[in-house]
């Protein structure tokens, strides 16, 4: 058994076309409080709601990048593809994403310590380092791309967590 507390949960305040208070940062889903239904529910469950701010967000976001002119596009265009690409395995992508749950879940999940979660960020650490390298040996596919950016989003979860030694919500720190 292990504790429940998705219904404390809030959501990122969106506004009506899913903008976050950080700048070219957007919401939607289950992620987003946008007051829809409320103050009966903190984040936004109905699918048809994450539709409509999905597509809105959308909207707006390539509205901002056409109006801030032709923008950076990062990281992905210093990708080349390899000359000898490694071949695609599924199961090792699976293994990966098993690897990101189970460590976020186990390290910080709603019962949090400190070693837990510089245990965590080691982990992540490594597996980001391979992932990475994988990224830049094999072709690009969505699924490869989904796994980068699921280790991004996972260290970022892990890191903010490590900055916030309270226990606040529904997190609770056990040192």
């Amino acid at each position: 058994m292990v504790p429940a507390a998705h219904y404390f949960c809030g959501g990122v305040l969106v506004d009506l076309d899913g903008r976050t208070s950080l700048p070219g940062l957007f919401a939607a889903g289950e992620v987003a409080c946008t007051g829809l239904h409320g103050a009966n529910r903190l984040a936004s469950t109905s699918l048809l709601e994450g539709l409509l701010w999905g597509f809105r967000g959308a909207e707006a976001a390539v509205r901002e990048l056409r109006e801030a002119g032709d923008p950076d596009p990062g990281d992905l265009a210093s990708w080349r593809m390899p000359e000898d690409p490694e071949e695609m395995d599924p199961l090792l992508i699976d293994q990966d994403w098993g690897l990101i749950r189970s460590t976020l879940w186990n390290y910080a999940g709603i019962v949090r310590t400190g070693a837990r979660l510089e245990r965590a960020k080691a982990d992540l650490h490594y597996l980001a380092h391979r992932i990475e390298r994988f990224y830049h040996e094999a072709p690009l596919s969505r699924e490869l791309l989904e796994l980068r950016s699921g280790i991004l989003c996972a260290r970022l979860i892990l890191n903010a967590a490590l900055q916030n030694p309270e226990s606040r919500g529904c997190h609770y720190r056990v040192d």
